[in-house]
C-alpha cells in the first residue's frame, strides 16, 4: 500500500514539482520507504511508496511504460498478477521486476485502461495519464479498500489523492465543510460510502468506478468497470441450494482457504489482528499453515476485554501474541491524532480508536501487513439486528393491521400517532442528507437479485446491501488508521472466490434457525453459520462459537462535555449558535448525541479553525469530564 497524489491542469503549463511534494507532504505516512514525482506538460503525479512487494528501486513510482506512453502511480496490491505476469509473457512483453507494479503497467499498456481494470483481483487505487491522448484516469477496487479523491481545481483542471487532507490543507481544493455532510453525520450515517464527503468540493471515486478527465476538454466522464451485483448468479444459487451441507461446508472451507493464501503475498514482515472473534480467528489458523511463526496482535480494551479469547487463540496454534492494553482515557486523548488521521470526525466509528492503538504496535514492531476479518459479518450476516430481521419483519407485518384499520377510520390521527417509520420527515431528511445513497442502494440490490425464495432475496439483499455501505465505511477506518503507522490491512473474506459464494449462499447457511441458546442478542439464531462450521473443523467450540464482540468502546454514556469546549468554534459558527443555544443543545447529560457534537467539534477545529492535535487534546482535557465505570 502506499499513497498518491497529483494534478492535471486545464492548460499545458508546466506543474511544479513542489506543487506535488507540497501535496505529499500531509500524507507522507502511507509512504515512508519512498518518494517519487513525475511531471509533463500540464500534469504531475506523485507517490509515496510502503514496499511491500519487490522491496528493489525496480518497483519504484510513478512509473513510465516501456514505450512512454502511459505514466503510472498506483496504490494497493494486485493478488492476481502472476496470472497477469503469464499472460503477457505469451505475449512476449519482458519484465524485469518481481512484483505487481510494472505488471499492471505492461497489462495497462497493452490493453488499455477498460481491457485492464476488469481483470484485477486486488485491493488498489490507480491514477494513469496518457500522454498521448492527454486523458487522466483515475479508478479504484470494486470493494473500495484502497481509498481516491478528486476536485476540480481553480484553473480548470482536476486533483487527486490517496487522502482527503492532501487536497483541503494544500489548497489544491478549495473545500469548504459540508453542512448537508455534517447534518448526515449527526443523524447517524457515515458519509464514507458513494461519492460524497465531509468537505463541499471534494468526491470519493466510487468502488469499482473509473473516472476520466480529458484536459484538452475539461471534461469529466464516470463510469462503473465492476460491480458486486455481477457476482449474483441464479445457476450457482440453485446448485447451492440443492447441495449437501457437508459439500456447501467444503467449498466455504476452500473459498476462506483461497482468500487467505492470496492475501499472505508479501516481500515485507505480516502479522495478523486477532480480535478474540470467530473470523480472525479463521483466518489465523489458515494462515498459520502456510507461516509458522505468524505473530498475532489485540486491542485489549478496559472492561469490553476479548483478551481471554485471542489468548486462547495464541496457545491452541502456538503463535506469539502482542497486545495493547485501550483505557478509556487512551480513547479520550487519542480523538484528536485519530480525527486528523481519519479525514473526518469519527462519529460513525468510534472504536476506530482501538484499532489505531493496535496498528501502532504492529507499525513499531516492523509489521507492514496485518491480515483481519472484515468482510464476513457483511456477507454472511453477523450483525445482531440482521439476525432479528426476520422477526422484526414479521413483527412489522402484524402492526400494519390495526394501523390499517386507524388509517381508514383517521388518516390524519395514523400519522399523528403512529406513523409508518419510512413516511416521517425526519426519515425524509435523513435521506436527503445522505444523498439518498441507501434508497438508490436497496433498489439497485432488488433490480439484480430476483431469484429465489423471499427468505433467500431478503439476505441476499442485506448481503450486497453490507457490503456495499458499512464495509466501506470499516474498509475506510482500517485504511486511515492502518496507514497512520505504515500498515496495510488485509481482508481474505473480499476475495472473489469467498464474496461470490458468500453473496449466493441460501440464507441457512447464513442465518441458521437451532432450538437452542447461542447468543443472547438472538438466542435461537446462529449467525454466520458457514464460517462457524469451517472454524468448529480447526478450532475449539469456544472459539469458533463466540459471539460478536468487535472493538467495543462504551465511553458516551459518562462522558460530560462542557459548553466551553464549543465556545467560538467550529459548530457555533455553522449553525449560528450562542452560548445558550450550544448549552441546550448538549443537554443536561451525558448521551451519543453529545459525544457525536463533540466529535464534529474536533474535526472542525483540526481542519478548518486551524488547531492542531496537540491544542485541541488540550482543550478536551480542560472542559470534558470522564466519569468511572460503575
Amino acid at each position: 500500500m502506499c499513497g498518491i497524489a497529483g494534478k492535471c491542469a486545464a492548460a499545458t503549463r508546466p506543474v511544479p514539482p513542489d506543487q506535488v511534494r507540497a501535496a505529499l507532504a500531509p500524507i507522507r505516512h502511507r509512504g515512508p520507504d519512498g518518494e517519487g514525482v513525475w511531471t509533463g506538460p500540464g500534469v504531475g503525479l506523485g507517490h509515496l511508496r510502503l514496499s511491500i512487494l519487490d522491496l528493489s528501486q525496480r518497483a519504484a513510482q510513478p512509473m513510465v511504460s516501456s514505450d512512454g506512453r502511459y505514466v503510472l502511480s498506483f496504490n494497493g496490491e494486485i493478488y492476481n498478477f502472476r496470472e497477469l505476469r503469464q499472460e503477457l509473457a505469451a505475449r512476449e512483453v519482458a519484465i524485469t521486476s518481481t512484483g505487481d507494479t510494472e505488471v499492471l503497467l505492461s497489462y495497462l499498456a497493452v490493453h488499455g485502461c477498460a481491457g485492464t481494470f476488469p481483470r484485477l483481483d486486488g485491493d488498489w487505487a490507480v491514477a494513469v495519464w496518457d500522454t498521448r491522448e492527454e486523458v487522466l484516469t483515475l479508478a479504484r477496487d470494486v470493494h473500495g479498500v484502497k481509498p481516491l479523491y478528486y476536485g476540480r481545481t481553480a484553473d480548470g483542471g482536476l486533483a487527486f489523492a490517496s487522502e482527503m487532507k492532501a487536497l483541503v490543507t494544500t489548497g489544491l481544493v478549495a473545500a469548504e465543510p459540508d453542512p448537508a455532510a455534517v447534518g448526515a453525520a449527526l443523524l447517524g450515517h457515515s458519509v464514507t460510502w458513494g461519492d460524497r464527503t465531509f468537505y463541499r468540493g471534494v468526491h470519493a471515486v466510487r468502488p469499482g468506478e473509473q473516472l476520466t478527465f480529458d484536459r484538452r476538454r475539461g471534461t469529466v466522464d464516470r463510469r462503473p468497470f465492476a460491480s458486486l451485483y455481477e457476482w449474483v448468479d441464479a445457476g450457482l444459487q440453485q446448485e447451492l441450494a440443492t447441495a449437501p451441507r457437508a459439500e456447501v461446508v467444503r467449498r466455504v472451507d476452500e473459498a476462506v482457504r483461497a482468500g487467505v493464501r492470496s492475501r499472505l503475498v508479501s516481500d515485507a514482515p505480516l502479522g495478523c489482528l486477532a480480535s478474540g472473534g470467530v473470523d480472525s480467528s479463521l483466518i489465523v489458523a489458515n494462515a498459520v499453515e502456510d507461516r509458522a511463526d505468524l505473530p498475532l496482535y489485540h486491542a485489549d480494551v478496559a472492561a469490553d476485554s476479548e483478551r481471554p479469547a485471542a489468548e486462547a487463540l495464541a496457545r491452541t496454534l502456538g503463535l506469539q501474541l502482542r497486545v495493547v492494553r485501550v483505557t478509556d482515557s487512551d480513547i479520550l486523548a487519542a480523538v484528536p491524532d485519530v480525527t486528523w488521521c481519519n479525514d473526518g470526525p469519527l462519529t460513525y466509528h468510534l472504536n476506530a480508536l482501538p484499532f489505531f492503538a493496535v496498528a501502532r504496535l504492529a507499525g513499531s514492531d516492523g509489521i507492514k501487513v496485518l491480515l483481519t476479518g472484515e468482510g464476513s459479518d457483511e456477507y454472511l450476516l453477523g450483525y445482531p439486528e440482521e439476525a432479528l430481521r426476520p422477526i422484526l419483519t414479521l413483527a412489522n407485518r402484524v402492526k400494519a393491521v390495526p394501523r390499517s384499520w386507524l388509517a381508514a377510520l383517521s388518516p390524519r390521527g395514523t400519522r399523528l400517532f403512529w406513523p409508518h417509520p419510512e413516511d416521517t420527515y425526519a426519515h425524509r431528511l435523513a435521506e436527503l442528507l445522505s444523498g439518498f445513497e441507501q434508497a438508490r442502494l436497496s433498489a439497485a440490490n432488488r433490480a439484480a437479485a430476483p431469484a429465489g425464495s423471499a427468505r433467500d432475496r431478503r439476505s441476499r439483499d442485506a448481503s450486497l446491501s453490507l457490503a456495499q455501505s458499512h464495509l466501506v465505511s470499516l474498509l475506510h477506518r482500517n485504511d486511515r488508521l492502518g496507514m497512520a503507522w505504515g500498515v496495510e490491512a488485509r481482508f481474505p473474506f473480499l476475495a472473489p472466490e469467498f464474496a461470490r459464494l458468500a453473496i449466493n449462499l441460501p440464507d441457512r447457511y447464513k442465518l441458521r434457525r437451532v432450538l437452542r441458546p447461542h447468543d443472547r442478542r438472538h438466542p435461537f439464531v446462529v449467525d454466520k453459520w458457514a464460517v462457524r462450521a469451517v472454524a468448529a473443523q480447526r478450532l475449539p467450540a469456544h472459539l469458533s462459537g463466540r459471539p460478536k464482540r468487535g472493538f467495543p468502546v462504551s465511553i458516551m454514556q459518562r462522558l460530560t462535555v462542557s459548553p466551553k469546549f464549543f465556545a467560538d468554534g467550529f459548530l457555533a459558527d455553522l449553525y449560528s449558535l450562542d452560548e445558550p443555544a450550544i448549552t441546550m443543545a448538549l443537554g443536561p447529560k451525558p448521551t451519543e448525541w453529545q459525544t457525536r457534537l463533540l466529535l464534529l467539534e474536533v474535526w472542525g477545529q483540526l481542519f478548518f479553525r486551524g488547531g492542531s492535535p496537540e491544542s485541541v487534546r488540550e482543550s478536551l482535557h480542560t472542559h470534558t469530564q470522564l466519569a468511572v465505570r460503575p
